[in-house]
């Protein structure tokens, strides 16, 4: 689960296409990684897409992680809650939990003999001062806090400077925490899965200071051992883990800039799990007939952000034209390797509240033309010069770029230019609303239609990119959201708000996600979720 921004940094799909050389930054000759990887206990898995993890990357509240950094701050880490293999809410360091009858206090019961990985003892205490540091203004100003922990009571006044402490956030004894949250919400629990609420040692980060992930220890299964930077980190097995100290002796997580090179250190033993982030596409095809080779549909979509505050795109007609223009399907079968699924909906295949039923957006170039010309700019007369940013670190942002660009010559006859921009500088262009057109990827931070419509497209939600407003899918969604114990009537809600969406152009949507993943078959105890790779259980995974 990769993310890129839509804040500064969203989740991007783990399938990501990158088309490369074979190179790696910070790497020797491969005969020196791939000694390791057969050792019995040692499991071996490349991290793609990423040169390095820096300290702040590894903190769980920090405000630009990607899934390269969620997928090690997920081994280290916990919370009150996590989601299982089945991505269902699940007890973590709060063995059990009540809510009140108006939906809105959790009281949560900290789990008996519940300890960081240096044996320190956890209680509600350490929750509570995790949750307040992370409505921090060095967290929540522009962070993961305000999106997934924003319906907690007076979160958003500590972040203010306006309270020394969350209101919200009570610690009744060492063993009970209780949380009030502003409304009633039907994913309140699984926001807690997600690592911005993960529980800190803070005698370490006292101790360490900035540089305290360097020697991070969770309630997760492992703990860091050692990073060597623009190389691995090293994780060492959790002996305190409340379900049990890990089988494995050592997780080594190794850094490949260029999923190309990650693939071929797996195909002469280098390691023992590729794919997790990114796959290359150009490998697809021969990937397919190797032993021990998965694929599975993934919960995220790619698409355009239309930036309604800029020329053209703020109005709808030119949305409609440029989304019509597109050929979803010869784009992900062809030009893409049929490594992803052409997409027509906002929420993905496999998703709760899917709508399979429903045309969403298609290819009709004579409608296309028609629309544009209802805009006033026919065959793209009038229009402004536009431009079509994306990122240099997603290689299927690049191609389909190039594809979409002929498109829509063709079919509009509108001239597209492309501005490809470093990772970071991409990021930022896209935080700073500084486009007319680009690229983001969602994925899954838990399976609901809420993490895909609500948070990315109400009125002035920090991840609305493309400033999309409408009042019927505000109060659709709202009803949605805050709607407990009732998912029929939930999604039917959800449904109404997608298609406003859709029919708008709020999204362009593109293609949807499949995971290709090798497991060595070494490796027992791993499965392949709509979410990634993880484990059932983390302290039964062995190597032989």
């Amino acid at each position: 689960m990769f993310r890129p921004a839509a804040r500064p940094l969203l989740r991007m799909c783990t399938a990501a296409l990158l088309v490369a050389t074979l190179t790696v930054t910070g790497y020797g000759p491969l005969a020196n990684l791939h000694a390791t990887a057969s050792q019995a206990g040692v499991l071996t898995m490349s991290d793609e897409g990423t040169q390095d993890l820096t300290p702040t990357d590894l903190d769980p509240p920090a405000e630009n992680l990607g899934a390269n950094a969620i997928q090690v701050i997920s081994l280290i880490f916990g919370g009150l809650v996590r989601l299982d293999a089945n991505l269902r809410v699940a007890a973590d360091g709060a063995s059990s939990w009540n809510i009140s009858h108006d939906g809105r206090t959790y009281t949560f019961h900290i789990r008996r003999g519940l300890r960081f990985a240096n044996g320190t003892a956890v209680t509600a205490q350490d929750f509570a001062y995790s949750l307040n540091r992370a409505f921090s203004p060095q967290f929540a100003s522009a962070g993961n806090t305000a999106y997934y922990l924003g319906n907690i009571v007076g979160g958003a006044a500590e972040t203010a400077g306006k309270a020394k402490a969350v209101r919200g956030v009570r610690v009744l004894n060492a063993s009970t925490l209780q949380i009030h949250t502003n409304t009633r919400s039907a994913v309140f629990l699984d926001q807690l899965a997600f690592s911005a609420s993960y529980v800190v040692p803070r005698g370490v980060i006292q101790k360490y200071g900035k540089n305290w992930t360097e020697h991070a220890v969770g309630t997760g299964p492992f703990y860091v051992k050692q990073i060597q930077h623009s190389k691995e980190i090293d994780l060492a097995p959790n002996p305190y883990y409340w379900r049990g100290k890990p089988k494995l002796s050592l997780l080594r997580v190794l850094f490949f800039q260029n999923p190309v090179t990650a693939y071929s250190e797996y195909r002469v033993g280098g390691l023992d799990v590729m794919g997790a982030q990114q796959f290359p596409s150009d490998k697809l095809s021969s990937a397919r007939k190797l032993p021990n080779f998965h694929q599975v549909a993934q919960l995220a979509t790619t698409y355009l952000t239309p930036n309604e505050k800029k020329s053209p795109f703020n109005n709808v007609h030119v949305r409609r034209a440029f989304s019509l223009a597109i050929n979803r399907v010869v784009l992900a079968n062809k030009f893409l390797g049929g490594q992803y699924v052409p997409a027509h909906t906002i929420l993905p295949p496999g998703m709760p509240g899917y709508q399979g039923s429903i045309k969403g957006e298609s290819f009709d170039p004579t409608q296309a033309r028609a629309e544009l010309a209802r805009a006033g700019h026919p065959n793209g007369k009038g229009l402004p010069r536009i431009t079509l940013s994306f990122s240099s670190g997603d290689a299927g942002q690049t191609a389909s770029a190039q594809v979409l660009q002929r498109y829509w010559k063709a079919y509009l006859g509108v001239n597209v230019q492309l501005n490809q921009l470093e990772a970071g500088a991409y990021n930022n262009l896209l935080s700073a609303r500084n486009y007319q057109l680009a690229f983001i990827s969602w994925g899954e931070d838990y399976p609901d239609p809420q993490n895909f419509l609500s948070l990315q497209l109400q009125t002035g939600t920090g991840n609305n990119n493309g400033s999309f407003s409408n009042r019927t899918f505000d109060r659709l969604t709202a009803q949605a959201d805050a709607l407990v114990g009732n998912n029929a009537r939930r999604f039917a809600l959800y449904h109404q708000a997608e298609n406003i969406a859709l029919d708008q152009a709020a999204w362009i949507v593109l293609y949807q996600s499949k995971a290709n993943v090798f497991i060595s078959g070494r490796v027992h105890g791993l499965v392949i979720n709509g979410g990634g790779v993880t484990a059932a259980n983390w302290a039964t995974v062995t190597v032989k």
